[in-house]
């Protein structure tokens, strides 16, 4: 065996290489093209990392953006939920005579008895907002409005205030126009400019002012308590218009059976139970009245057995609808118009109860041609207080 044994030389550093077994390894930089290409590609590898941090920045901000352009309707939409699910009528048996009216001032030397009814000194009101609003106009008022009694305890009196469960009327529809500048001193309105809005408002009249035994108590049928626009008597609350949210363009109601409840009306109401009337067989127009039966609401609710079916009831189930807007896309729209063509709700839609479904649909095409961004909320609001019977 033999071994070979390696020798290892001295390395030498000479001029600009070093020597290894006599032969010169140079030392060299990278070349100007070398640096060039290494630049563009750091360069490309940038500009995909600021693409990709710009695009998840505005995904973030268009979620949050949009969580909190929606936040106030949310919050306004669970409290349509709450109060709404709390009205109530008190009803109670009494007497009424063949022609079902009950014993008034009026009639009382002639009445003559001949069975029990229901009967309620409060009232359950729904329908078209420029109808039942004072002052409305399907323009400022657009979509429904709803009016009731609840004790939500609400009092500007401070002897009233441990009293939680005082009776109150209240009811909730949208408005369009200018805020409430009315406590403003005059020099700063002058200052605030226009801000047209959609708003969606509750009114709340304190216990202390309630007008709805005096409307009840009078002969005949009247709904001046629900006149909030304007003060009640001297020594009495102003009404309180509270703003829930704003940018809501349409609030949509209603008044329903239940599945089993439609079934069993739809022949003494004249109509037939399928699919397609389904959840429109107690209000088709959408309008509802407890106190039809006294010639209420223009005399425009039918047919009778309807108007008998609403006597001293609230409706078991509420349908709500309500759509918000996106602020920011709305900048885009027509600021002279009022308000713009693009939000009016149309007049022939939202008509007949039964193509709510299908309204709704072609309203929020409506929106989407117009560029701005939008959400529906939907619920059905069970009514606690509802003691529904089809005697």
């Amino acid at each position: 065996m033999s071994v070979v044994l390696l020798r290892r030389r001295r390395s030498s550093v000479t001029g600009v290489g070093i020597s290894w077994r006599g032969r010169r390894v140079g030392i060299s930089g990278f070349s100007l093209l070398e640096l060039l290409v290494a630049t563009v590609i750091l360069l490309v590898v940038m500009a995909v990392l600021l693409q990709l941090t710009a695009g998840v920045g505005n995904i973030w901000k268009s979620g949050t953006g949009k969580v909190s352009a929606f936040q106030s309707a949310r919050s306004a939409f669970a409290t349509i939920d709450r109060v709404l699910g709390s009205a109530m009528l008190n009803t109670y048996s009494d007497y009424v005579d063949a022609s079902g009216n009950y014993r008034t001032a009026a009639n009382s030397s002639t009445f003559a008895p001949t069975r029990f009814l229901r009967a309620s000194e409060l009232h359950f009101i729904s329908g078209s907002a420029a109808q039942l609003v004072p002052g409305g106009s399907s323009l400022s008022h657009p979509g429904h409005a709803v009016f009731f009694q609840s004790t939500l305890g609400e009092s500007q009196a401070t002897n009233l205030g441990a009293l939680r469960r005082t009776l109150n009327s209240t009811g909730f529809y949208i408005t369009y126009g200018d805020p409430d500048s009315s406590i403003l001193p005059g020099w700063l309105r002058g200052l605030q400019g226009s801000n047209k809005r959609f708003r969606l408002v509750q009114v709340v009249e304190p216990s202390e002012s309630l007008q709805i035994y005096r409307s009840t108590a009078e002969v005949g049928y009247d709904v001046d308590w629900l006149d909030f626009t304007n003060p009640p008597s001297s020594g009495s609350a102003r009404p309180r218009e509270r703003v829930l949210a704003e940018d809501i363009s349409l609030l949509v109601m209603r008044p329903r059976l239940s599945p089993k409840d439609e079934e069993a009306m739809a022949g003494p109401l004249g109509a037939t139970f399928n699919e397609s009337t389904m959840r429109s067989l107690l209000s088709p127009n959408y309008q509802y009245d407890s106190r039809a039966w006294e010639s209420g609401y223009g005399g425009s609710i039918s047919p009778e057995s309807r108007i008998e079916l609403m006597r001293n009831q609230t409706p078991p189930i509420v349908d709500v609808a309500m759509v918000a807007l996106d602020r920011r896309s709305l900048a885009r729209l027509d600021s002279t118009e009022d308000p713009p063509e693009a939000l009016r709700v149309p007049e022939e839609l939202f008509q007949d109860s039964a193509k709510m479904e299908e309204d709704l649909a072609t309203y929020g095409q409506q929106l989407t041609n117009a560029g701005v961004r939008f959400r529906i909320f939907r619920t059905s609001v069970e009514l606690q207080g509802a003691k529904w019977s089809n005697n």
